[in-house]
């Protein structure tokens, strides 16, 4: 079972458009991929430049499905959506997500104290966090949203769970935030996503780390995979390590979803 479900389009920061995506997929022996562009909305209503907007979200979900339609005998798509979780604009998400019928929504955690820390852009204010308070109160702030995000009850699958190590760093203990935030994940019965992205970031390591995703498969919660990918040519994105590394760990599944609904398949 070939799948990435973690891929982003023109719609939101993606440099490939939607068919071009499903025409690589069949290509490259794919037999399923979940479009997921980027849902960015703050407190106020705003969004971000690059998210899906009120405008776009239509079109986006027009377009996803006919090309589910044009490509269904060749490989599945599914209508997905990746939400940013940001302290305040919960009843704006709720009442966005209410209107579409989904597949799939991933729920991932970018800012920090209006900090987006995977930006290269914004690079040095995560680096002057981290100087000034140590990154360790930095992870654990971070997990405590991702803690957040489960809560909400909004999603399906957590988004790169610990992105926020993204510039190389490495917390010195954590443990114990991230066993609250697998033990909430459990509880709400959500999947992990795990991720090829670290890979080609200067943490250079899969999202979430072994410490995670070992204490995650004890506890029985199930998994996906992506590659996160922004353009074609990162949608197989180290897809043979990420098969390695979940097979390591322990899992003999994956999760795919249809209408929020997860789907048990064997990882072969």
């Amino acid at each position: 079972m070939k799948i990435n479900y973690h891929i982003h389009t023109v719609f939101s920061d993606g440099s490939s458009s939607i068919t071009d995506y499903c025409k690589t997929a069949i290509q490259r022996g794919f037999e399923e991929i979940a479009f997921t562009d980027h849902l960015t909305v703050f407190p106020d209503g705003s969004t971000e430049t690059h998210s899906l907007n009120t405008l776009k979200i239509e079109d986006y979900v027009r377009e996803v499905k006919a090309a589910s339609g044009k490509y269904r005998d060749r490989v599945t798509i599914r209508l997905g959506v990746e939400v940013d979780y940001i302290p305040g604009n919960e009843e704006i998400v709720e009442r966005i997500l209410k209107n579409y019928d989904f597949d799939l929504v991933i729920g991932s955690v970018h800012f920090v104290d209006s900090i987006c820390i995977d930006s290269s852009r914004q690079r040095a204010l995560v680096e002057k966090m981290v100087r000034e308070n140590g990154f360790d109160s930095l992870y654990s702030k971070y997990l405590r949203l991702v803690g957040m995000a489960v809560e909400t009850g909004f999603f399906d699958i957590v988004g790169h769970m610990d992105l926020v190590k993204i510039w190389g760093f490495t917390p010195a203990d954590g443990f114990e935030d991230e066993q609250k935030a697998l033990e909430l994940i459990k509880e709400r019965k959500l999947c992990l996503e795990v991720s090829s992205r670290g890979l080609r970031q200067p943490v250079s390591s899969i999202y979430p780390s072994p410490r995670i995703l070992k204490r995650a498969c004890e506890l029985g919660i199930p998994i996906t995979i992506g590659t996160d990918a922004h353009s074609i040519g990162e949608i197989d994105y180290a897809y043979n390590v990420l098969i390695e590394y979940i097979r390591t760990i322990g899992y003999e599944h994956i999760t795919t979803f249809s209408k929020r609904r997860p789907l048990e398949k064997k990882v072969e």
